[in-house]
């Protein structure tokens, strides 16, 4: 438990210094099939600490008295309840990834890391808060089996095996929608070719390229302001 806490307040820390959250947006994290771990509701994403990532259950409500979580934690605990292949949850305010919702622009593998989102990109139509059970379960059913779900004009959802692997899926689905953004501007951008996504997906998703990621990001968060 000690371990998990750990890391989904380093999640949040780096999703933060990334620009993939702000002020709001959570990390969560499966400990069993009647909890989960998420940061509590009032900490800033940028000093969040082992010690604010909090218990949830199943119902979106705080395992213990006195804590509030945030007000979209029916996010996590509706896709849990769904999908019992995942253990980690992020719900993301990535900047490219919404402006490509508001403007409708479609989101596609466009460079190699984007393959890992070849299995399928949907779409929530309802950018409101996902603040009820009914909201959380629409939702859920339209990730389906996919790893990633846009809420239109709002931001996204991420889901992985591992908090690790959540953060690593997190970068490169705002990475993609950075690329794809820049090219509609310059011209009418390809997906990959079919060939290149299959390789991408049999490829990218490996613990050692996961960890590899995960570690350099921590270093720039760990790394001491230059000139100081």
């Amino acid at each position: 438990m000690k371990e998990l806490k750990s890391q989904v307040a380093v999640c949040c820390r780096l999703l933060e210094a990334n620009s993939l959250i702000d002020f709001s947006g959570h990390v969560s994290c499966r400990v069993n099939e009647d909890l989960f771990l998420i940061n509590s509701h009032g900490k800033s994403r940028l000093v969040v600490e082992p010690g604010d990532i909090v218990e949830a259950k199943m119902d979106a409500t705080a395992d213990q008295t006195g804590i509030k979580l945030p007000s979209e934690t029916h996010i996590h605990s509706s896709i849990y309840q769904a999908r019992k292949d995942i253990h980690a949850i992020a719900h993301l305010h990535s900047p490219a990834v919404i402006s490509l919702s508001i403007a409708r622009q479609p989101i596609f593998p466009a460079i190699f890391q984007g393959t890992l989102f070849a299995d399928g990109i949907p779409i929530y139509k309802d950018a409101r808060h996902v603040n009820t059970a009914s909201r959380g379960n629409s939702l859920a059913m339209t990730l389906g089996k996919a790893k990633v779900v846009i809420i239109r004009g709002h931001g996204s959802v991420v889901v992985a095996e591992s908090v690790k692997a959540l953060f690593f899926l997190s970068i490169y689905f705002e990475k993609n929608a950075q690329r794809l953004l820049e090219a509609y501007h310059a011209g009418s951008p390809e997906p990959l070719t079919i060939e290149e996504q299959e390789e991408g997906q049999a490829l990218l998703m490996k613990e050692s390229i996961i960890n590899k990621v995960w570690d350099y990001y921590l270093s720039k968060l760990s790394a001491p302001a230059q000139g100081k």
